[in-house]
């Protein structure tokens, strides 16, 4: 999927999953940051490592406890981190029969570890922090693709906001190889 197609799907799918859709009415003492109850609670995530609530209006407010709603987002995101980390490899002239059989640790290791994939990009200024990152996201794509509560209860909104954040660096990171991949490709046409 090219990155302009993949963000509007993205920008889609979280725009569904609403802060109105969680909001309950109660009696709250405090000043809570007010919010849009169209916004997505994917937009508003980051909210929560300041605060427990987020108010929408109307006497109705919404917990903290929300963020592990944003599973939807993170399932398509994680699919595209994937699908270009397949794709590099694969424009790198691995044979397709090999790459199914491997895993995403795989994947990350051989980019790693490849020192002319690496210098594709420059959102990373070193190697190190490019696969910690992407290990990051390889752990947590495990809480996220294995339905079951671990994310609610054992993971903080503080890591789920990190790995939003990470997982955007990195996908910005393997679009630049890919486009230089392609853009060589062209060239030596």
């Amino acid at each position: 999927m090219q990155p302009a197609e993949f963000e509007i799907l993205f920008e889609k799918v979280a725009s569904l999953i609403t802060l109105d859709m969680f909001a309950k009415e109660t009696d709250l003492e405090g000043n809570f940051p007010k919010k849009d109850p169209k916004t997505s609670a994917w937009d508003a995530v980051d909210i929560f490592c300041d605060n427990e609530y987020i108010d929408i209006g109307d006497g109705r407010y919404v917990s903290n406890k929300v963020f592990s709603k944003v599973r939807v987002p993170f399932f398509i995101i994680l699919a595209e981190f994937e699908s270009r980390l397949f794709r590099i490899h694969e424009w790198n002239g691995e044979n397709i029969n090999e790459l199914n059989d491997k895993n995403l640790n795989d994947y990350i290791k051989e980019l790693t570890n490849n020192p002319e994939l690496m210098k594709l990009q420059k959102e990373y200024r070193n190697r190190s922090e490019f696969m910690n990152d992407m290990k990051a996201i390889s752990s947590f794509r495990n809480i996220i693709m294995h339905v079951n509560n671990n994310l609610e209860k054992n993971v903080s909104i503080e890591t789920v906001v990190k790995r939003k954040k990470q997982i955007f660096r990195v996908l910005a990171a393997l679009q630049e190889i890919l486009d230089k991949m392609a853009s060589s490709a062209l060239k030596n046409r």
